[in-house]
């Protein structure tokens, strides 16, 4: 059975796949990004508790739907010298939404909150990195 199931993925996630647009990355940065901006929301206790972790939830759950979105999406298009960056900045934002993960699930420390702005600083390089790569190739 679980031969069967790898089949059908192998061969029907990739004929779901579209060619990776701006639309794909924009959403996917700004998602990201909507991650941190929950963070800070948190940090600085603007919301009580529950709604904070409502908010972080959402956050959550839209960023990793886009991340899904522009992983699946096919970047055979994309010039070669471009490729290496995209992929970069998937595991960047993978990478975030997993800190961030981490840091809203548990009790805020200095350490999780300092490992979590590393992640996004690392995101965001990666990101403007990506987009130097398109222009140049423009």
């Amino acid at each position: 059975m679980m031969k069967q199931l790898a089949i059908l993925v192998l061969f029907v996630v990739p004929a779901f796949s579209q060619p990776l647009s701006a639309d794909a990355f924009s959403t996917l940065d700004r998602e990201v990004a909507g991650l941190m901006d929950a963070w800070v929301n948190m940090a600085e206790g603007r919301s009580d508790e529950s709604a904070g972790l409502f908010i972080a939830g959402t956050a959550i759950l839209r960023a990793e739907t886009a991340y899904g979105i522009a992983v699946i999406s096919s970047s055979d298009a994309l010039p070669a010298e471009v490729i290496d960056s995209w992929f970069a900045y998937l595991k960047s934002s993978a990478d975030c939404i997993n800190h961030f993960r981490e840091a809203a699930g548990s009790v805020s420390t200095a350490a999780t909150e300092k490992v979590l702005l590393a992640s996004f600083a690392r995101w965001e390089t990666q990101g403007e990195k990506f987009l130097e790569s398109v222009q140049s190739t423009r």
